[in-house]
């Protein structure tokens, strides 16, 4: 990616992801108080999601308010909990890079033994796995559910 083009996201000129509609290649799974979580469409890693700020355009966590840090951090609580019970993994990874859309979101990606990358970063991710059109409703379904029990009351 050019600098240019960069700079141009980070400032919020273009971002995919101040639309709230996140990347084509990912699924809703539900809009939390400040962000919205999607289903990666690449599943090595079942259950891979990204929770993408949704409040409005900031690079990194300290450009937001203490309000909007808290109401982050609270989807990002609530979110990876979910996942969890639902993948139960053997480990989690979550990471906010914003190399190539400089838009705060956090990839939630559960781990496993069995994992092609396990000990090791997922990235670069040279497996690319897609489930099933069926797998995959049935887990956007036990994710929302998950969520929904989840609410804060």
């Amino acid at each position: 990616m050019n600098t240019d083009h960069w700079d141009r996201l980070r400032r919020g000129v273009d971002c995919p992801f101040d639309s709230g509609r996140g990347d084509p290649a990912w699924d809703l799974v539900a809009r939390l108080g400040a962000s919205s979580l999607y289903l990666n469409q690449n599943q090595t890693y079942r259950g891979h999601c990204v929770l993408v700020l949704d409040l409005r355009h900031a690079a990194r966590p300290d450009e937001l308010s203490a309000e909007e840090w808290a109401a982050s951090c609270a989807d990002l609580h609530r979110a990876e909990a979910a996942i969890v019970r639902v993948t139960k993994p053997d480990h989690v990874n979550v990471a906010s890079l914003g190399n190539v859309v400089p838009h705060l979101h956090w990839h939630i990606v559960p781990r496993y033994r069995t994992d092609p990358r396990w000990g090791g970063p997922i990235w670069p991710e040279e497996v690319v796995t897609t489930l099933a059109p069926h797998d995959r409703e049935r887990l956007l379904h036990a994710l929302r559910a998950a969520l929904a029990d989840s609410q804060p009351k």
